[in-house]
């Protein structure tokens, strides 16, 4: 038999009492902090409801054995500026995640970027970097492409939605009728083409004089093109349609500066705007 075995039987062997005394001449231990190894997963996604927002969804996936509990998070990367996000402090259970809502800020354009994102998040008290993966391959590039073309378009043009305070009746349909302002920035001589308008599942967004009008273009002389639109029903009355609209007032107009690529432009409506157009689509489908 070997010594260590020898002396591991002894040990088991000495009454409980004997071990009780050696451990009451010790201090109590104070209780630590679970030392367990954390298997943690980082993701990112946008889901189609937020389309047209800044608005993405990440998480951390809690793969170890034990609870954890993350109180914030953010994403670390040289392409978008993104705030720190508060996380309810629960628990997070084994295969569980903490999920949050985060928007991304300000487009770094000065050059493209050269890191992969990573989210940190502060698990359990203590700040951890973890590896983001992007459910959507490209994601955050594609958005990065898209947010620094807008900037450009922005430094030269500004461009609006203006609809009316009444609805009228068009060749049987009752529209809101509007205009799509695209104006020069002071000092801008840029082209901008609007190649199309683009509504959702219940509204159209349609040129007031039809599809022929399009495009529109201001020219480098002009300062402002006031384009006629209506908005309306697009007619789907069907349950599933009216049911499972999330992104009903989600309208966009198409344009392209000088010979760039067409780019989307999301048109924001007031609340009093939307209040018309469900008026619209009431009296449409009922």
């Amino acid at each position: 038999m070997s010594r260590l075995r020898a002396a591991a039987l002894a040990a088991a062997a000495l009454p409980l009492a004997v071990l009780a005394g050696c451990s009451a001449d010790r201090p109590p231990a104070t209780p630590a902090t679970s030392t367990a190894p954390l298997h943690l997963d980082a993701s990112v996604a946008q889901f189609r409801f937020d389309e047209g927002t800044r608005n993405l969804k990440a998480g951390v996936t809690n793969d170890s054995d034990h609870d954890i509990r993350v109180s914030r998070a953010t994403i670390s990367w040289d392409g978008f500026a993104f705030p720190t996000v508060p996380i309810p402090d629960d628990a997070v259970h084994p295969g569980q995640t903490a999920a949050f809502t985060i928007a991304y800020g300000a487009a770094r354009c000065s050059r493209p970027p050269a890191t992969d994102p990573v989210l940190v998040a502060v698990v359990d008290g203590r700040t951890t970097r973890l590896p983001l993966r992007v459910e959507d391959p490209g994601l955050l590039d594609r958005l990065h492409a898209k947010a620094c073309a807008a900037q450009v378009l922005d430094r030269a043009a500004s461009v609006h939605l203006r609809l009316a305070t009444y609805t009228e009746r068009l060749r049987g349909e009752e529209y809101l009728p509007g205009r799509l302002v695209i104006r020069h920035r002071p000092g801008a001589t840029d082209r901008v083409r609007l190649v199309d308008l683009g509504g959702s599942v219940l509204l159209d967004l349609v040129p007031r004089a039809g599809r022929r009008a399009l495009p529109g273009e201001l020219a480098p002389d002009a300062d402002v093109l006031a384009f006629p639109v209506l908005m309306g029903s697009a007619h789907r009355c069907d349950a599933h349609a009216l049911g499972q609209s999330s992104q009903t007032f989600l309208i966009s107009a198409y344009v392209r500066l000088g010979s760039g690529p067409v780019q989307r432009v999301v048109l924001p409506l007031s609340t009093a705007e939307r209040g018309r157009l469900t008026g619209i689509l009431d009296r449409d489908c009922h």
